[in-house]
């Protein structure tokens, strides 16, 4: 698969107008992002690229006397992922929580803040004898934060065919055998979870949540995050709607998680 990236220049740079610009960009289909000294990069695959969708978020994205500049840059997707781990990669996860990692996109590295802060809340659980979803994978952390803390078995779908190949990689780098890593959205899920945790965009989830409610068992509990504090209550008000109970609410810098619990 080629992907693209937008190199993306914000004058003057603040991380907090990056941050909700990688946001945004993600709502349009952009999938990983670095925020660099200047602006961020924005990978997107080149199929799914739209100058005019890229140049409408670029507009409506109004910060008093800001500007924003852009450049269109293509690269094969392998070349892209190696550059990233020779140049950026520091193995947080792995220092922190034993959890090694061979990533191949900066999103689940732990190095973002929603990724660190999920990983972190599923290790301090124990989650044994738990049928779990990782829903929407990535490399697979999140997944393997929840086997590590004793579910007993861990289903793992993602929609893009390089994150299902890096998740199975991540799953078999740490001993994990009791997993099944599949290709699809939500549509492929099937049977029923103690646990399903979703580290997606907010529309992604607002439009998935009825299903992922439906495959939660009694008493299940759903964590999602992929959204800033701003978002909180829309996310807490759909899941409620939604016949769940919201338990908790987690925070780091501008991001936020809604853990829910269906009764």
């Amino acid at each position: 698969m080629k992907y693209l990236f937008a190199e993306i220049t914000i004058k003057p740079f603040t991380e907090d107008t990056a941050d909700i610009l990688c946001a945004m960009l993600g709502e349009a289909d952009y999938d990983t992002f670095e925020t660099t000294e200047t602006g961020v990069r924005a990978y997107i695959p080149e199929d799914k690229y739209d100058e005019e969708a890229l140049k409408g978020v670029l507009d409506t994205f109004f910060v008093p006397d800001t500007e924003f500049t852009y450049t269109i840059h293509e690269l094969e997707n392998k070349d892209w992922n190696e550059e990233w781990e020779k140049s950026s990669f520091t193995p947080v996860l792995e220092e922190t929580f034993g959890i090694k990692l061979n990533p191949r996109m900066a999103f689940g590295s732990g190095q973002h803040e929603t990724t660190f802060m999920l990983t972190e809340y599923l290790m301090s659980r124990k989650l044994d004898g738990m049928r779990v979803l990782d829903m929407g994978c990535g490399t697979g952390v999140l997944g393997i934060a929840m086997a590590k803390s004793g579910a007993k078995e861990v289903v793992a779908i993602d929609i893009d065919d390089m994150s299902v190949a890096n998740a199975k990689e991540n799953f078999e780098l740490n001993g994990i055998t009791n997993v099944s890593v599949l290709h699809g959205d939500a549509s492929a899920i099937e049977g029923h979870f103690d646990m399903i945790v979703a580290n997606i965009h907010k529309n992604i989830l607002l439009k998935d949540m009825p299903t992922y409610v439906k495959h939660l068992t009694t008493g299940g509990y759903l964590l999602m995050s992929g959204f800033f504090s701003d978002d909180v209550s829309a996310i807490s008000d759909a899941a409620k709607s939604d016949g769940m109970s919201v338990c908790d609410v987690l925070t780091k810098n501008t991001w936020s998680a809604v853990v829910v619990r269906k009764y």
